[in-house]
């Protein structure tokens, strides 16, 4: 069954002129999480785009590809779950004005553009991110904004 059927807001926007992204790669492996990026996107009125591994698990549809071939994207923050950051995908990313990757590979690729680099377990951050969201009052994109750089200021790359 595919996924991208159901009726999230995070899928039925236009990922091209959204203020916040959540691109999603194959480092996810499990509809369950997801899902659960589904219900996080939703919570910091994200777009949800993805890797061509994720739209062949049919968890996407094809305009929702982000790459060379899909989507070039241009929100203020995009967030990457699980994107090891193939040359493919992230040409569709490198428009965005910043760049939050969470991936547990620490040579992944996707960390050379990244601005904040979170080498963590992927589950477990979007696990601790939904409970720490679900308890905020964020009212506006700028709210989202001030809270996720403040959430994720630790991994920032301090340029020199």
């Amino acid at each position: 069954m595919e996924q991208y059927l159901d009726k999230n807001k995070c899928l039925s926007g236009n990922p091209t002129t959204a203020d916040i992204v959540i691109s999603v790669g194959r480092g996810i492996r499990d509809i369950s999480y997801f899902n659960k990026i589904l219900k996080l996107a939703d919570m910091l009125n994200a777009q949800v785009v993805g890797t061509r591994p994720i739209l062949d698990l049919g968890w996407i549809s094809r305009d929702r590809e982000a790459g060379l071939s899909g989507l070039k994207i241009a929100p203020e923050i995009c967030i990457t779950f699980g994107v090891s950051g193939a040359n493919f995908h992230t040409m569709g990313l490198r428009g965005s004005n910043l760049i939050i990757s969470v991936n547990n590979d620490k040579k992944a690729n996707i960390f050379n553009i990244a601005d904040y680099c979170v080498i963590k377990d992927v589950k477990s951050v979007i696990d601790k991110l939904c409970i720490d969201i679900s308890k905020k009052r964020l009212k506006n994109t700028s709210d989202v904004v001030s809270f996720l750089l403040g959430y994720f200021d630790e991994y920032k790359i301090n340029e020199i």
